[in-house]
């Protein structure tokens, strides 16, 4: 009808005139209808969200965020729509008709890696929005800079996905207009009232095959490696085991510690996945000294099979998601085998304390724009030479972080942590300190706690202390001062071998960190006043051994 007008307009200017007063006609069929399904990754870890769709088009693809790692490979957010294009610099509004999807849209999806006008965001704003779309957006021209009728998912888009069940159908009745016109969308402007412009609807029916969670365990190991690269485990764990596996690679390459790095759930058949959808891991070899990794030195195992396939082959079929993982609850183990710890060895490379040296990455194929997608896990790795080895770690991962009540009666906050050193005998002189932001009062330390804003500053007393080998608590107060050192050579240890021939053990002890909560000192700020609001500091416990007569 828009057509129409346009052409006829120099010899029949008398029947455009009288149409101008009317807004844009509604669209009477779709422009488009056609099907796609979708898997839905909810990671629990970092609270973010990924679609990977069966086929490319239509479009329906795309994880929230940018990802942390492998930023690279990700050349755009999460957006649905089709191959429509759009007229460039036209103002464009896009929603969707009677769908549970409240809030689903927040601009024109663009793409980042080709430098054009795409914004960092990812998507081209728009100027209102509602809960049915999104009103007045400035298109680009081409894929690139926003120029084809593709909504960039708000975050009421992956609510709703989220919340969908599994085997779930949805019809998405999804309408774009656009105009040279101006309007407030603001006051209740719309691309549909203009007097010139196109408007157009198309049908997306959409079913979710399947729902994966990625759920965080706070979990930990210490992984003790001799001097020839063979690896143990100081105590029984169920995080981490001693593995040999039959095939792939060298000897080296088939025997190590296999440790559970991912816990997923999944709802829905692993054969949901396409053959083009694929889990691999990701290191940081930089991390690692630069340290050279072979494909065989690191395995993964999703459940799904026996198999334990190469970790960084993200288009082999050995990797596809559909034969790695199961329906239920389940790991992603993986193998770190001798040839690994061998290499760290050599390059002098160490994981203690660095999130993201290991990452996990999906990678949908079909969806080369949107379909990268990189994250990590909170599986905690420390892995320490055996011979003169030294290392501390909390005795419950999940209580990493703490928090407490200031007053005469409440309970005082502890941390508790166990100290462990690998050696053929114990050290000569072990010792413990805490190290953190500390401030003096009345010519006594104390650990600095502070508000967001920096305006509140209050002083709390800390101390270490630890059972010793009559079965004494010995108790040491240390303020954050980083020359208050707590002597712990004669602490309780238990001992376990290494192996049967006993050449070295493992010697534990536990230590405590105590801040206690009524103190008269910590009732004021340091400015002198009686204080209400929350207070927060940051700090750790170091511990140093020596081995006299042993150089390293």
């Amino acid at each position: 009808m828009i057509n129409y007008r346009t052409l006829f307009l120099g010899a029949l200017s008398a029947f455009s005139i009288h149409h101008a007063a009317h807004a844009l006609n509604p669209p009477t069929s779709f422009s488009a209808n056609r099907d796609n399904s979708f898997i839905f990754f909810e990671n629990n870890i970092d609270q973010e969200y990924y679609i990977a769709s069966s086929s490319l088009n239509p479009r329906f693809t795309g994880a929230n965020v940018w990802t942390r790692y492998g930023r690279d490979r990700q050349d755009s957010l999460g957006y649905m729509g089709t191959d429509t294009t759009l007229r460039s610099r036209n103002n464009v509004d896009m929603w969707l008709e009677n769908s549970g999807m409240l809030t689903p849209f927040q601009g024109i999806r663009c793409r980042t890696r080709n430098n054009g006008a795409c914004p960092s965001t990812g998507f081209l704003p728009a100027e209102f929005i509602d809960q049915f779309g999104a009103y007045k957006i400035r298109s680009g021209s081409g894929d690139s800079d926003g120029g084809y009728a593709r909504a960039s998912f708000g975050p009421g888009g992956y609510e709703y996905l989220r919340d969908m069940p599994v085997n779930a159908r949805d019809a998405f009745i999804m309408h774009y207009c656009e105009t040279t016109e101006e309007y407030n969308p603001s006051a209740g402007g719309r691309c549909k009232d203009a007097t010139t412009g196109r408007w157009r609807k198309m049908q997306l029916n959409i079913t979710k095959d399947a729902h994966i969670r990625f759920i965080d365990n706070f979990a930990f190991s210490e992984i003790w490696v001799a001097t020839d690269g063979t690896p143990s485990l100081a105590q029984n764990t169920e995080t981490c085991r001693e593995l040999v596996i039959s095939r792939g690679g060298n000897a080296a390459q088939r025997e190590g510690i296999a440790c559970k790095m991912l816990q997923y759930e999944l709802t829905g058949p692993a054969s949901a996945f396409n053959n083009s959808t694929h889990l691999h891991m990701v290191v940081d070899r930089a991390a690692l000294n630069n340290m050279a990794i072979a494909s065989y030195d690191i395995r993964i195992n999703g459940g799904g099979s026996d198999d334990w396939v190469r970790y960084d082959a993200d288009t082999s079929n050995d990797n596809r998601m559909n034969r790695m993982l199961r329906t239920g609850n389940n790991y992603v183990e993986v193998l770190f085998t001798k040839s690994f710890f061998q290499k760290m060895l050599r390059a002098g490379a160490a994981t203690s304390g660095r999130r993201g040296v290991f990452t996990f990455a999906v990678n949908n194929r079909i969806t080369p724009q949107s379909g990268y997608y990189q994250f990590a896990t909170n599986m905690d790795i420390d892995i320490i030479p055996r011979e003169y080895g030294l290392s501390i770690r909390h005795q419950n991962q999940n209580e990493r972080v703490k928090t407490g009540k200031i007053g005469e009666n409440e309970e005082d906050i502890t941390f508790n942590y166990v100290v462990t050193q690998s050696a053929p005998r114990r050290a000569d002189i072990v010792s413990a300190k805490v190290i953190g932001e500390s401030t003096t009062v009345a010519a006594t330390n104390y650990c600095l706690f502070k508000s967001n804003d920096n305006r509140l500053n209050v002083a709390i007393p800390a101390y270490l202390s630890y059972t010793n080998s009559n079965g004494q608590k010995v108790e040491q107060y240390s303020g954050c001062n980083a020359n208050a050192t707590l002597n712990l050579t004669n602490a309780r240890w238990t001992v376990v071998p290494w192996d049967q021939q006993q050449s070295g053990f493992f010697y534990s002890t536990n230590l405590d960190l105590r801040f206690p909560m009524n103190d008269s000192v910590s009732l004021f700020s340091l400015e002198g006043r009686d204080w209400l609001g929350s207070v927060r500091a940051e700090g750790e416990v170091q511990v140093e051994a020596t081995w006299i007569g042993v150089e390293r």
